[in-house]
């Protein structure tokens, strides 16, 4: 499994508008080939006020994504006004070990 992480540093006045904005998603990624979830969290510690998650069943098929039609169309969508306030910060992760899943180091 992959994990691509986006930290997100909101602004106050934006936090609402970015919320519903995901709310409201057009859901593009949800039956593409390898994707398995997305999550949008609200830390409750740490500099970064939303974190933004995918996981994939592999890197590749998050790369696949990242040159994808869906991917141009949904970024498109993206509120351009709040997201240029937005510091953002992005971390990749290999999965090793998911309490849903047997390890995949077991194979």
């Amino acid at each position: 499994m992959f994990v691509f992480i986006s930290h997100l540093t909101v602004p106050e006045a934006d936090r609402a508008g970015l919320e519903a904005h995901f709310r409201e998603r057009a859901g593009l990624v949800d039956g593409f080939p390898g994707f398995l979830y997305l999550q949008l969290m609200r830390p409750q510690a740490g500099g970064a006020t939303h974190t933004f998650l995918t996981a994939w069943e592999t890197r590749e098929a998050f790369r696949a994504y990242m040159r994808s039609r869906e991917h141009t169309e949904s970024h498109a969508r993206e509120p351009g006004e709040i997201m240029g306030r937005t510091e953002v910060r992005h971390e990749a992760f290999e999965v090793l070990m998911d309490s849903r899943r047997e390890p995949e180091w077991l194979h």
